[in-house]
């Protein structure tokens, strides 16, 4: 009798083991289904935020188009409605948001734009200079030194970008004509470095983690960060003065650069203070300036040898950000539009952050 009731606790024992082995299994496989579940769900929010995601460039390239059209307006200028801030829309009944900007991509320096050839000067009926758009060029003197008076490179990019990063960086164990040089170096396609300051292949194949120079244009400003002497605090500097176009046009327009950016219309002049440039874009006419009306503004100071064929009065990139959230799902797309006429056409698309 009393083995008997030892092998029923054997037996009981074992029922409630397997019944606890049991229990865990179906609460695993619920919360697998569970999680299988949330994860189709968000696949599939996600899917939907792409699409309204695309369906903003269509939407920003239409009204960009009507807008040109209707207004008929000569220049792209930031009085106008493109350049008024975000703008969000409720989707799915409410679940869901789309919000999207526009930023004027001649409002920025164009790193890869450091390639940029010296425009091709002329001569007018009157014997003036031309600069490379037929207009009058500002530089009167034909001088040939650099806008802060230093001795140049001779290349106009690396010399802008130089003075770019000198009103940004204060304190730094690298110089901005080194920094410019590095990666004036990064894109171009020879091995041969620069000067004292230049880096090619040999000076990356030896870190730690060693990598080779682009040798072509940069894809996204944050490829700085690669470069030598570059570091996160230099980056931060500049990073809200600089961008990245798929091509060396270096142009700057005179129309959209903010007041607080006013180093990057600066840069391209001499003979004139920074508070004067600045001054003139915070009192932007509605219409935007031309040649004659922004050098009147400015009372005083011309056109750089570097600045000879970049500083421009109109634009032809526009950067459409947008951002879809449908439920758990979302979707960030960056898409550079390029205008011709008044038609905007999608060239190149970032997508995520």
């Amino acid at each position: 009798m009393m083995g008997y009731n030892k092998s029923r606790g054997v037996a009981l024992i074992t029922i409630l083991i397997i019944f606890s082995v049991l229990s865990i299994l179906a609460v695993q496989i619920i919360n697998s289904q569970q999680m299988h579940v949330q994860r189709t769900a968000n696949i599939i929010n996600s899917s939907r935020a792409y699409q309204y995601m695309y369906g903003a460039e269509v939407f920003a390239a239409e009204q960009l188009k009507a807008y040109f059209k209707n207004s008929k307006a000569d220049r792209v200028h930031r009085n106008q409605p493109w350049s008024q801030g975000a703008i969000s829309f409720e989707i799915e009944q409410g679940l869901g948001q789309l919000e999207g900007s526009l930023r004027d991509m001649h409002s920025c320096f164009n790193i890869n734009s450091i390639l940029m050839e010296p425009a091709a000067i002329g001569t007018g009926e009157d014997g003036e200079q031309l600069g490379s758009g037929g207009n009058l060029n500002q530089d009167r003197g034909g001088s040939k030194e650099p806008n802060d008076g230093s001795e140049g490179t001779g290349m106009p990019g690396v010399d802008l970008f130089a003075k770019l990063l000198e009103t940004k960086i204060e304190e730094s164990e690298v110089s901005p004509q080194a920094l410019a040089v590095a990666t004036k170096d990064f894109i171009d396609e020879d091995q041969e470095p620069t000067g004292i300051d230049g880096a090619e292949d040999y000076n990356y194949t030896g870190l730690q983690v060693p990598y080779r120079t682009a040798d072509t244009l940069l894809a996204h400003s944050s490829e700085l960060m690669v470069i030598k002497g570059f570091d996160a605090e230099i980056y931060d500097a500049v990073k809200e003065y600089v961008c990245v176009l798929p091509t060396t046009d270096g142009t700057i327009n005179v129309n959209t650069v903010k007041p607080e950016h006013a180093e990057l219309v600066w840069m391209m002049l001499e003979d004139v203070d920074l508070s004067q440039v600045r001054q003139a874009l915070q009192e932007l006419p509605e219409d935007g300036y031309d040649e004659a009306g922004f050098f009147e503004a400015l009372g005083s100071g011309k056109v750089s040898e570097q600045g000879k064929g970049r500083l421009v009065y109109d634009s032809k990139y526009m950067l459409l950000t947008a951002r879809a959230r449908v439920n758990t799902g979302s979707a960030t797309v960056h898409s550079l539009m390029l205008k011709n006429d008044n038609e905007f056409h999608v060239v190149a698309r970032h997508i995520g952050e």
